[in-house]
């Protein structure tokens, strides 16, 4: 990596331990700047904008997720979908200043950011109902609700962590599971 990518890399870094505290709205292009120690134009040299910093930051949070999210096709369904929530529950552990700027400070009301957000999910989500046995009209429902649940989920748990990631996970899995038998499917 070469020193501009250097710089770069370590301006994101800021910016998510910034936008994962802090709203876009409440922080102004010198704020950043005097946070990260550089000159506001350093900031816009490498994103235009405050605007495309934000977005930059929130495409590496939802780049570094997905990373760690990858499919094993050699795993059986149930527990490629175990590993999937270990991996996404890694990253919410280790980076939880991305993992907030995806959830909590992505969901705002830019598009460009909704839609980063949303194509994560709905990624997530296909994984998840490759595994699932025949689907009605209710399983994309109950699909969307339990992401709801994962990502509130981990959010509270990253603030307050009363159980382990493994404990997590398992309970995630339970209530898949359950979302999944109300609408008549079944998992794996």
């Amino acid at each position: 990596m070469n020193k501009s990518q250097t710089r770069r890399e370590e301006l994101l870094a800021h910016g998510r331990a910034l936008f994962s505290t802090r709203a876009y709205d409440e922080l102004s292009i010198d704020e950043i700047a005097e946070a990260a120690g550089v000159a506001k134009g350093l900031l816009y040299y490498y994103f235009g904008s405050k605007r495309g910093y934000y977005v930059a930051v929130i495409g590496q949070a939802a780049a570094e997720l997905r990373e760690r999210v990858s499919e094993d096709a050699a795993l059986p369904p149930l527990e490629r979908l175990a590993h999937g929530l270990d991996a996404y529950l890694g990253y919410a552990e280790e980076s939880p200043e991305g993992y907030r700027a995806l959830m909590a400070g992505g969901i705002g009301a830019d598009p460009e950011v909704r839609e980063i957000v949303a194509r994560e999910r709905r990624r997530f989500l296909e994984l998840i109902a490759a595994e699932i046995g025949p689907a009605g009209p209710a399983l994309p429902l109950a699909l969307e609700g339990w992401f709801s649940f994962i990502e509130g989920s981990t959010l509270e748990w990253l603030e307050r962590p009363a159980v382990s990631r493994d404990e997590l996970r398992d309970l995630l899995l339970e209530v898949l599971g359950g979302a999944v038998a109300a609408t008549g499917a079944r998992l794996g």
